[in-house]
Parts: structure tokens; C-alpha cells; sequence
């Protein structure tokens, strides 16, 4: 898998465009539960709003005011996240000595808060492009992880990542057949978030890199409109394509399976035959 790289005149074409999330030289609406840094403030090109993505009506209110205020909306970053909460194997009793259900938290906005985001985002964007003159694709990524594809004793964090890789390879194929809209998604190794204590894993002798090495990936997805359906693994500031690549996950798992061709052929198949009942 060679590595990737982003090209400044790549880059150059977010410039303009309105993003959900990230930005660069582009109309930016930030969605968060928590506010900016004290220094932030709200520009006609960079707009906060308080956002809870495990809220459907949270999430709405983001994307209609985000398409009201600068026209439309042209790419969307699904990045809220959390840490573990539970590995689903605890004993939760409640006063009366009865089992309670696990704390869904992780799950909640790990998993349910991009799903709800990929739906809307497509939703909007087609909006959009039945107003404009000219063809142009949108673009959503989301945010996965190194756990997506590995073992990681984290129960619900693992699960939800593993799920949004399922996300990607789930919904890639519709899309691409819409052709209005990509989807891709990036899988950062250990960042520098906040999310776990960095000073740890740095006396372990393992590297950080920095939030703004996953940013880099996240435009590149966005700005060039040949990737979809690709996954980014980010490690020490480089970048891996890995979900699509020659010695990717998707060909290494061919040569696992018997029939794998005929597994996706049987089931567009199948899904052509249901939408027509």
C-alpha cells in the first residue's frame, strides 16, 4: 500500500465551499456539545452552534441552519466522539437487586451520532445539487480509528469504530451508484485529543501525532473527488489508503472467502428485487 499524500493544488479545491466540521480558506459550521476555546468567535466564514449528535433534532437544527446561513452545505466531517464507557460485560443492579440495561453512551454518540449525520448530510446535499447549474459532488467523512480493524480491549469504543467501518462499506454502493456523493472515512492511530491520557502512552515509548496531521487527511477526502468508499490511516503525520488498496483490507479479505463476488452480486440482487416488490 503506497502512502498518500496531499497536494496543495488538491487542497485548493475546498476553497469556498461550506463545511460541516473542518476547514480550509472554507465557510466552516462547527458543531459541538462544548464551545470553542475562550479566542473563538463567529465570522461570516466560521459559525459554533451547541450540538448534541446523539439528538436527531439537535443534528437537523445544525444542518438547516448551517444551509440557510451560507446557501447549501458541500462537505460534512462526522467527528464527535467519546471513550470507552463499558465493555459490556458488567453486572448493573439496580436498588431492587435486578439487572439493568449497559450504558449505551459510546455507542450513542460513537456509532448513532455518524449514522444520524450520514443521513442528513446526504439529505442536504442533494438539496443542493438539484440547485446547482453545474454537476459537483459533495463529500462526508467519518471519523474511524486503528480499532476499526483490530482487536482492542475497549467493549463499546470497539464496537462503535468496527461500525463505522461497516458504515463505509455498507452504504459506499448506493452512493456510488447516485454518484451525487462520496463517502470516506479516516482511522487515526494515537492522537493527541484529550480523550486519553497522552503523557501514558508516550512513557510507553508509542507516538502521538497531532489533531492537525487526522485535519490534513480529512481535506484531502474532501477535496479530491476521484476518492470513495477509502479508508485513511493516519500514524506519525503519514497517511495509508487501506480499505480499497492493492494488499488493502477489502482485497485481503477476497482471498480469504470462497465466492466473494458473488456474495455483494446475490445481494445488490436481492436489493433490486425487494425495491421493485
Amino acid at each position: 500500500m503506497a502512502e498518500v499524500t496531499a497536494s496543495e493544488d488538491i487542497l485548493a479545491n475546498i476553497k469556498d465551499q461550506v463545511v460541516l466540521i473542518t476547514d480550509l480558506g472554507a465557510k466552516v459550521v462547527i458543531g459541538d456539545l462544548n464551545p470553542p476555546n475562550p479566542e473563538f468567535k463567529d465570522t461570516d466564514k466560521v459559525h459554533y452552534l451547541e450540538v448534541n449528535v446523539t439528538s436527531w433534532e439537535s443534528l437537523r437544527n445544525m444542518f438547516d441552519q448551517a444551509d440557510t446561513t451560507f446557501g447549501g452545505i458541500d462537505h460534512v466531517f462526522a467527528n464527535a466522539g467519546v471513550g470507552p464507557t463499558t465493555d459490556f460485560l458488567g453486572i448493573n443492579l439496580n436498588e431492587a437487586g435486578q439487572l439493568e440495561p449497559p450504558l449505551l453512551r459510546t455507542i450513542n454518540v460513537n456509532l448513532i451520532g455518524p449514522l444520524y449525520t450520514i443521513n442528513l448530510a446526504q439529505a442536504y446535499m442533494k438539496q443542493l445539487a438539484s440547485r446547482r447549474p453545474v454537476k459537483k459532488t459533495g463529500s462526508i467523512v467519518i471519523t474511524a480509528s486503528a480499532s476499526s480493524f483490530q482487536n482492542f480491549s475497549s467493549g463499546d469504543y470497539t464496537i462503535a469504530k468496527h461500525g463505522v467501518l461497516g458504515m463505509v462499506r455498507g452504504l459506499v454502493h448506493k452512493l456510488e451508484a447516485e454518484g451525487q456523493i462520496r463517502l470516506n472515512a479516516v482511522a487515526p492511530s494515537w492522537t493527541r485529543t484529550g480523550m486519553v491520557p497522552i503523557e501514558t502512552i508516550q512513557a510507553m515509548g508509542v507516538p502521538v501525532q497531532t489533531p492537525e496531521a487526522v485535519a490534513e487527511s480529512v481535506v484531502l477526502l474532501f477535496a479530491d473527488e476521484t476518492r470513495h468508499g477509502e479508508v485513511i490511516y493516519s500514524s506519525q503525520g503519514k497517511f495509508k489508503e487501506i480499505n480499497k488498496a492493492d494488499g488493502g483490507l477489502l482485497s485481503m479479505t477476497k482471498g480469504l472467502l470462497y465466492n466473494e463476488d458473488n456474495l455483494e452480486g446475490v445481494m445488490r440482487n436481492v436489493n433490486e428485487q425487494v425495491a421493485k416488490a
